[in-house]
């Protein structure tokens, strides 16, 4: 049997291009079952404090142009003022907790990450609402504070120093193949089935197969072969 096309995500949940891949590669995983296996990756888009930070206009157009892209994703644009994350890391580690307690639990609090911050205009860098998303998604609460005040912080950073030194990871979200072809941008999910075929059959002919995706803009999506 021809061994799994590996996919490392590496993704932040303040990202909206993010969602949007996630919602789409939630597809992928659905439409080749075993034949893929996703791992999804830390990288912080605000990885220090920026306190203050609140919606402007500029917030909410971005939010509606982008959601506008991948009608699946759930996106409410928030009312302005309303106060933003000051960080990634929180909820980058509270996924790397998630993920210690199985993939069912990783996919559903995953998930919710999403819609929270997107949907609900939560601030998913409060740890009061981070606990609380994970018990409405059913972690086991000691084991997720104790993961939280432990080594779940240290996951992040190694997939943020890995993602950047051996994969030249720079913008988000970033899909690498394989280790070694980088998928950059959220692209359509026809995308994504154009590179995973090609891998699963031999990379017949050893040439990229590359094609020109009506609606997404020059720049947005690029593939390079490590």
């Amino acid at each position: 049997m021809t061994a799994p096309v590996r996919l490392d995500v590496f993704s932040d949940y303040l990202c909206p291009w993010c969602y949007n891949a996630a919602v789409r590669l939630r597809d992928v995983r659905q439409a080749y079952g075993d034949r893929v296996s996703v791992h999804w990756r830390t990288f912080p888009l605000i990885p220090g404090e920026q306190p203050d930070r609140r919606v402007t206009e500029k917030t909410r157009e971005g939010r509606r142009r982008i959601g506008a892209e991948e009608p699946r994703a759930d996106f409410v644009p928030p009312e302005i003022d309303t106060p933003l994350p000051s960080s990634s890391i929180p909820a980058l580690t509270a996924a790397k907790c998630a993920e210690r307690q199985g993939a069912h639990a990783f996919e559903r609090f995953h998930e919710r990450l999403f819609t929270a911050h997107f949907r609900d205009n939560l601030d998913i860098g409060r740890p009061e609402v981070l606990r609380r998303l994970a018990r409405e998604t059913g972690l086991d609460l000691t084991r997720f504070a104790t993961d939280y005040a432990g080594e779940a912080y240290e996951a992040v950073l190694r997939d943020c120093a890995e993602g950047a030194a051996w994969f030249g990871v720079s913008g988000l979200p970033t899909v690498i193949l394989n280790e070694k072809l980088s998928l950059v941008g959220a692209v359509p999910t026809e995308r994504y089935h154009l590179l995973i075929d090609w891998v699963l059959a031999g990379e017949p002919g050893g040439v990229i197969p590359l094609t020109d995706t009506p609606g997404v803009p020059a720049g947005q999506s690029v593939v390079e072969a490590r």
